[in-house]
């Protein structure tokens, strides 16, 4: 049955398809981005869960104009009818992000300014309402009075037809207090405060590209969205993107990474681009160093000055020339600039078309930083490589850590997460899926092996590559929390009754962090020398009462009262190091300021919380 006509619905299509006339090389939009566009447009409420790399900005960027075609319409939305120059706003996270879209929105030939940086000529401008599309983060947009002021004036209260805010993920995140805590950036809580001062039934647009069920209703209640909300949402799989998961021995000396020194060292021109994830600025510049001693002369094209180096750093406190060299020259097709070695500050949005290896060195804090890191490989189409390698007690999600361990297929495990209905499934031949799929891939009919041998990042030699677990049990959520607890239980019982000049997680080496690693990988913990080679232990003698514990629980089968008797009586004294084991490192007791968290004055542990790190 043929479907019936809407009138405001044609309208809407039509100025969309007016306004793509103009536009080189863009004949129609997708069917996702065109469902978007069209909700936002009629003036509702909603969230494009679009794959990276599938064009989430263009839909904004031809909003203005489309909305300037519907003003003239007979069937015109309420919210655009006094738009005579139609004003979206859109708000992102990070200055690198906003700068990168102004410039792109200006090559597509609209009107378009940052409010972070904006010069007094352009002041006056923004507030006359002289430019389409107004970019700004949630601080500039919340905190300043005088933008605050501005979206309650008539050219704003005529002209403004929506609110844009891109990289929704990051508005939970960051915007709300962890337990305990405060919110990261508070402002990214408060974005429904700029609704509030809008003319009523201004529409928000959310874009993302990495929200699961969780996040959106996180989203969506923080934006102060219609509980109408329209979602689309895009299949997130990237079939070009193969991805690989290895756990490395936590002495790694970043000899795991020496595969891309080879690489540029053999045919430096054809090697393809690498962005190197790390979690913390002292890991991205020790990754630099080693690269740059690993590559010598080779590290630079030419003279030996900044703008010749392959290799490059960048984070929230590099320099904003070399932030801008970095954007600038790592975009081109042809650069000297090969390498980039990046905290999260680099994850979101930018758009490098050419990216064919994502390597993050440790796991990333979650699964939608990983989606997003991830993402930033083969935006071009073109086949690329998404590589993790990480030990077991570095800090991330229980989902991270899953993916990590490699035991499963990589792609089902990552991108089912994203979908309200899970679709993806392991590809086919299994070489191309993940290194899970490619073990067991048989592509080769003749010899039902796999045609495709193993790749050079995942060839790492036996000091490097966590040892596969040759015996697994079966492990209970019972089982798990009662290991942990006798863990806590342990670390405490180890420093009762002392005196420290460090943090009991210092002293003992029993972070949080690490019990959490051992209990989630306890299924394959047998043997002292499992723990020896995977885990970060202090001391053997540690190791031998961690296993301990472990028998205690998965073989003993004692309650808490028991296994904190057992403890207590049998394991304390008896693994406790003795003499040099049990001082702080030298370089600790050698510093005239402290690290935050180490205690300069003795103190009792009597009552010391034994779950501060």
């Amino acid at each position: 049955m043929a479907e019936a006509q809407d009138p405001a619905k044609d309208a809407i299509r039509d100025s969309i398809a007016k306004t793509l006339l103009p536009l080189e090389g863009i004949d129609c939009l997708k069917p996702e981005q065109s469902a978007v566009l069209e909700h936002f447009l009629s003036g509702n409420d909603a969230m494009g869960l679009l794959p990276t790399g599938f064009g989430k900005s263009l839909i904004y960027q031809i909003a203005p104009a489309a909305s300037g075609l519907l003003s003239f319409s007979a069937h015109c939305p309420k919210h655009i009818q006094t738009a005579k120059y139609p004003i979206l706003i859109v708000l992102s996270p990070l200055m690198a992000l906003i700068k990168d879209q102004v410039v792109e929105a200006q090559q597509f030939g609209l009107s378009a300014v940052s409010l972070c940086n904006a010069s007094p000529c352009d002041e006056r401008r923004i507030l006359d309402g002289s430019f389409q599309l107004m970019f700004g983060n949630p601080e500039t947009f919340v905190l300043d009075p005088k933008w605050r002021d501005m979206l309650q004036s008539t050219v704003f209260q005529e002209n403004l037809v929506g609110i844009v805010v891109d990289e929704a993920h990051k508005t939970p995140n960051w915007g709300e207090a962890k337990k305990g805590g405060k919110a990261f950036r508070e402002t990214f809580g408060r974005i429904a405060e700029l609704r509030s001062l809008c003319k009523q039934g201004t529409p928000i647009l959310a874009l993302t590209a990495s929200a699961d069920p969780q996040t959106r209703k996180d989203i969506v209640r923080l934006l102060n969205m219609s509980k109408d909300t329209k979602f689309v949402e895009g299949c997130p799989n990237r079939i070009n993107i193969r991805l690989s998961a290895n756990r490395i021995k936590p002495t790694d000396n970043l000899s795991c990474l020496h595969w891309i020194v080879s690489g540029v060292k053999e045919n430096p021109t054809e090697f393809g681009k690498v962005l190197i994830y790390c979690k913390e600025f002292d890991k991205c510049g020790a990754v630099w160093c080693h690269l740059k001693a690993a590559l010598g002369d080779q590290a630079y094209v030419g003279k030996k000055v900044y703008y010749n180096c392959r290799i490059q750093v960048f984070h929230s406190q590099s320099p904003p020339e070399l932030k801008e060299h970095i954007l600038h020259s790592f975009r081109k097709n042809s650069s000297v600039l090969s390498i980039v070695i990046a905290t999260t500050a680099l994850s979101m949005g930018i758009n490098f078309p050419n990216v064919r290896y994502v390597v993050n060195y440790g796991p990333p804090e979650d699964m939608e930083d990983m989606l997003q890191q991830i993402g930033r490989a083969g935006r071009d189409g073109a086949p690329s490589h998404a590589i993790m390698y990480s030990y077991a007690q570095q800090r991330c999600s229980k989902d991270v850590r899953e993916y990590a361990k490699g035991l499963k297929c990589l792609r089902t495990l990552l991108y089912n997460k994203f979908e309200s209905v899970p679709t993806t499934v392991p590809l086919e031949p299994g070489h191309a899926c993940c290194n899970f799929c490619h073990s067991s891939c048989s592509c080769d009919s003749a010899s039902m092996s796999c045609s495709v041998s193993a790749y050079a990042f995942e060839q790492l030699t036996p000091n490097v590559v966590k040892t596969s677990p040759s015996l697994q049990r079966s492990v209970s959520d019972e089982q798990r929390e009662l290991l942990r607890e006798g863990l806590y239980h342990y670390r405490h019982s180890i420093v009762k009754g002392k005196r420290l000049m460090l943090s009991v997680a210092q002293t003992t080496g029993l972070s949080p962090d690490f019990i959490d690693a051992v209990v989630d990988d306890c299924e394959y913990i047998f043997s002292v020398d499992y723990i020896l080679e995977n885990f970060n232990v202090l001391s053997p003698k540690y190791a031998e009462g961690i296993m301990q514990i472990v028998n205690k629980v998965f073989h003993d089968n004692l309650d808490l009262d028991d296994l904190f008797d057992a403890i207590s009586d049998e394991l304390s004294n008896d693994m406790e190091p003795s003499g040099d084991n049990h001082m702080p490192p030298a370089s600790w007791v050698s510093l005239e300021t402290p690290p935050e968290g180490v205690l300069v004055f003795p103190y009792d542990n009597e009552n010391y919380d034994s779950d501060s790190d």
